[in-house]
């Protein structure tokens, strides 16, 4: 197949010709067939879609709502696996029809969240699973099932605990990922010692924090429209003037849609008279820098494309007013 027109390719959009067959090949020049604009399908690098199912309006502050024994996790212990895999489902076809081709997804209640995703019906977005100790639940169990370990907090467990799940996870070429300093600023010294490949937030952290943090080459992913309904509103700018890796998120389903386009929209608006953020590097964080990071962690999945039709349209116009043009999806 060849597409013409305005190509996303190797990080920025260029005018010419795109070939996708067993392998891709980016031609400098304008063909006749199927004109317009072609981007790989964008990443949405943090949800929790374990909690889709929950439609009570989420008041009171962060740890009220996602904290330990709040109100997320006080619905997820008594929720019916049925509802919740239903509803896992939901958002999957959501985030499909959004064009997003894959997510990460920080998975609640051990095994049995895990078998509730893989149970979640699905056509090809793929969620890289990143699950965490519930109860009595095997831990090696827990990291074979999975593409890692996500943990919500280092204040949330024991600390030995979570360097030994560290270590294991490492041991067995896992993604170790956690949040960190989304409510208050913690220790940077604990958390590079349990040598982290994803962090999550991250909006308290201080410039000595984002240093060390630039120094190891650690992901971050942030999730702009979740922090704002807390309250949060931090300057995402920081973390580029470091030079981070930085992705795009979406957090917690039952606060905000897992939507990546309605997420990259909202970070250009909230920084446009704060702290520019360009449109070229909100696209990167959502295509290049994830796939990238699954790149580094030889996680394969195969790429699809949004096409838009007769459309010539440049980044400003994809991250603001993808929902305004209509696209196709692209094997």
């Amino acid at each position: 197949m060849e597409f013409s027109g305005n190509v996303y390719y190797n990080g920025k959009l260029r005018r010419g010709t795109l070939k996708i067959d067993e392998n891709i090949e980016f031609i400098d020049k304008i063909g006749n067939k199927n004109y317009g604009t072609l981007i790989p399908m964008p990443v949405n690098a943090h949800t929790h879609v374990g909690d889709s199912f929950i439609n009570e309006e989420p008041r009171g502050t962060l740890p009220d709502i996602v904290g330990p024994g709040g109100l997320k996790h006080r619905f997820l212990d008594n929720a019916d696996q049925d509802v919740v895999i239903n509803y896992m489902s939901h958002t999957n076809g959501f985030m499909e029809n959004s064009g997003i081709l894959s997510y990460f997804d920080f998975r609640e209640n051990g095994i049995n969240g895990i078998n509730e995703l893989k149970k979640s019906k699905k056509r090809f977005v793929r969620p890289l699973i990143f699950a965490r100790p519930y109860k009595n639940d095997n831990i090696s169990t827990i990291i074979n099932s999975s593409d890692g370990i996500g943990i919500s907090s280092i204040s949330d467990m024991d600390y030995d605990d979570i360097y030994n799940l560290s270590i294991e996870t490492h041991k067995k070429n896992k993604i170790f990922a956690l949040h960190f300093s989304e409510n208050l600023r913690e220790d940077i010294n604990k958390i590079i010692d349990l040598k982290p490949d994803l962090l999550i937030h991250g909006i308290e952290a201080n410039n000595i924090d984002l240093e060390q943090i630039h120094e190891k080459q650690i992901d971050i992913a942030i999730t702009p429209r979740s922090n704002i309904f807390y309250g949060k509103r931090p300057d995402y700018n920081k973390f580029l003037k470091y030079n981070i890796n930085l992705m795009l998120g979406t957090d917690n389903v039952f606060v905000t849609e897992p939507d990546i386009f309605s997420e990259m929209d909202f970070l250009y608006r909230y920084q446009r008279f704060f702290d520019y953020i360009s449109p070229v590097d909100i696209l990167k964080m959502v295509i290049d820098n994830p796939y990238n990071f699954m790149e580094k962690h030889n996680i394969n999945i195969k790429k699809r494309y949004l096409f838009f039709k007769n459309e010539l349209l440049n980044e400003y116009q994809i991250v603001t007013k993808r929902h305004y043009f209509k696209s196709v999806n692209i094997l």
